[in-house]
């Protein structure tokens, strides 16, 4: 059994020869989000990872990863006291998982939802996260212009980023280069000056609020700058086309805590 060890201070994977190297990692973690994680070759009952981030009430939270031929289960545990997390790293150590009686199934949080044709948008192919704050119908529409996806430039938006997301799983926090491809100098809208160009405007304001909604269909989370530029595009759309849809996006959408890089 070949052991590997990641940190937060340390993020370049190195191997681990005894459990000593584990238990002076876990020691180190004295503040908030402090983590370890640590990978094995080969899998452990089909687990190749276990994981533990010191939460802020000086309690740490640990995730195993177990993977199959076509799928994966995730479960994860809160509030365990160092001694305890120590233990149950020890035992991994050592080939032992533990009882997962005492651990939650968080698969569905962790998986990624992608766009099946043949199934197409309902509530049940989305992140869970994603129908905890989006509820209206049109969210889950490939036909209403005035929803995320149901317009063609939403729609083509949707199936690009999730091949962008498919293709390299790290790039999850970076949808916001697709973003900024596009170029968009400024998101105050002059009637005089840009009435010529609005059908592109639209268009380009569309692959925007798209993308946004993507990271959150997908992962169930959005990243702060994503955010922001989504809600700079619906405030667009909605001054120029004046839809209850809109108003309805950026209010839900306000109520979405990002995620910030780094933290």
């Amino acid at each position: 059994m070949k052991f590997s060890i990641i940190t937060n201070r340390n993020e370049k994977e190195t191997s681990v020869k005894n459990f000593d190297t584990i238990e002076n990692e876990l020691n180190k973690c004295k503040k908030t989000d402090d983590f370890i994680i640590i990978n094995n070759t080969p899998a452990i009952d089909n687990a190749i990872y276990l994981q533990a981030i010191l939460t802020d009430k000086n309690k740490f939270t640990l995730e195993i990863r177990l993977e199959y031929a076509n799928d994966f289960s995730q479960y994860g545990v809160e509030g365990v006291s160092k001694s305890d997390c120590l233990e149950i790293f020890r035992h991994y150590f050592e080939a032992r998982l533990p009882d997962f009686n005492q651990w939650e199934d968080i698969t569905k949080y962790v998986k990624q939802y992608y766009y099946d044709t043949e199934i197409s948008l309902n509530q049940e192919t989305v992140h869970p996260s994603f129908n905890d704050y989006f509820k209206s119908d049109f969210y889950y529409s490939i036909s209403d212009f005035y929803s995320p996806f149901g317009n063609d430039a939403g729609f083509d938006a949707m199936m690009e980023a999730e091949k962008f997301l498919q293709n390299d799983d790290s790039n999850n926090f970076y949808l916001i280069q697709l973003i900024d491809e596009i170029n968009i100098e400024s998101y105050d809208y002059d009637e005089k000056r840009d009435n010529e160009n609005l059908h592109f405007l639209v268009h380009d304001h569309n692959t925007i609020v798209a993308i946004g909604f993507t990271n959150l269909k997908v992962n169930g989370f959005i990243m702060e700058d994503v955010k922001e530029k989504t809600l700079s595009s619906l405030r667009f759309l909605n001054q120029v086309q004046n839809h209850e849809n809109y108003q309805i996006m950026i209010e839900d959408l306000n109520k979405i805590e990002a995620q910030t890089y780094g933290e």
